[in-house]
């Protein structure tokens, strides 16, 4: 099966402690490393997909099986199934074949995507700080993305972070019915309906009944932008978690430096911080998609970055977000905050 449109991208590092940057492979010559790791699947909350086939694939040939036959929809860069398979240590993928069912399309993917050996080997065997605890971790998943339109990621996953390493487009393929479903009771349309009706709720379901799957805006959950968090106001910052609308998660801890740059557009954050009391609180943040998306659009067309995604706790209720570059700021009004104590 050979994608109609193909597009490969090895994510860049952004110079943040818990993302190794990419090096030479000659630092690992001497034989195919292998590491503890287990496959996963995940598609988003909002789109239920179905895994029919998943292999991950080296020189040798099958390395492991991602676990298949699910219908799921745990969140975009989420881990899914966990399925214990073959030896602990196994050597890093080179490719991955996989296909599946779409029933916000009702149509099936599939193909195959070269993966970064070289980078996955590497950022495998650099690992990085676990975030909260004074000890290092490596990566412990490979997590597969089924998303509209054809869409496939590939992260790393490891200690509440995910590094996405790739990420392409399949082409629609023909598959037997019968590997969603092998029951001539149950007509599809039936099944497909009864499937987003009771994954989504009534609600969501007649909004995508009457909407349809929005698949020209799928591409933009990849894109990375250079932008720098600033918490201002009277709050002390300790530790900050992003969460990319790309499945990535970040980390970074104020007490030890000032932040790097970022580059996967915020969805949610959570940050911990100190009140001019000396209490420990936490801000957890909930972008609205529609508002950030427009708002980095807005700010990129000035032609300056990094931009300053600025946050001001002026009081335990009071928030204030605002996008900034060099010649204007965007409020963010539609950002959904909850804070609360976490104690002294």
């Amino acid at each position: 099966m050979n994608p109609r449109r193909f597009f490969l991208r090895v994510a860049a590092g952004t110079g943040l402690s818990a993302l190794g940057a990419a090096g030479s492979a000659q630092a690992f010559l001497g034989g195919p490393k292998k590491f503890e790791w287990l496959p996963s699947e995940c598609a988003d909350k909002r789109y239920p997909m179905q895994l029919i086939s998943g292999r991950l694939l080296g020189s040798d040939g099958l390395i492991a099986q991602v676990p298949a036959g699910k219908i799921i929809n745990n969140g975009w860069g989420e881990i899914g199934s966990r399925r214990l398979q073959g030896p602990e240590q196994k050597a890093v993928p080179e490719r991955l074949d996989l296909s599946w069912f779409s029933f916000a399309e009702d149509r099936f993917y599939g193909g195959s995507v070269p993966l970064p050996h070289d980078l996955m080997t590497q950022l495998f065997a650099e690992g990085f700080e676990v975030p909260l605890a004074n000890e290092r971790d490596t990566w412990h998943k490979i997590i597969v993305g089924m998303g509209l339109g054809g869409w496939t990621s590939v992260w790393l996953a490891g200690s509440g972070l995910v590094r996405e390493v790739a990420i392409a487009r399949l082409e629609p393929v023909s598959i037997d019915w019968r590997r969603v479903l092998d029951n001539p009771a149950i007509e599809r349309a039936e099944h497909v309906r009864s499937t987003l009706l009771g994954r989504l709720g009534k609600e969501e379901f007649e909004a995508l009944a009457r909407n349809g799957p929005p698949l020209s805006s799928w591409p933009r959950y990849a894109r990375r932008e250079r932008w720098r968090v600033v918490v201002a106001g009277n709050a002390v910052p300790q530790h900050i978690f992003v969460r990319g609308f790309n499945g990535e998660r970040q980390f970074h801890d104020f007490t030890r430096s000032p932040p790097g740059v970022f580059e996967p557009i915020p969805r949610h954050v959570q940050i911990t911080y100190l009140s001019p009391s000396g209490s420990k609180l936490l801000a957890e943040i909930g972008f609205d998609e529609a508002e950030m998306f427009g708002a980095f659009d807005r700010a990129k067309s000035a032609g300056a970055e990094p931009l300053t995604l600025r946050i001001e706790m002026e009081a335990r209720s009071r928030v204030a977000i605002a996008l900034e570059s060099k010649v204007g700021r965007i409020a963010l009004q539609r950002s959904r905050v909850q804070t609360g104590s976490l104690g002294k």
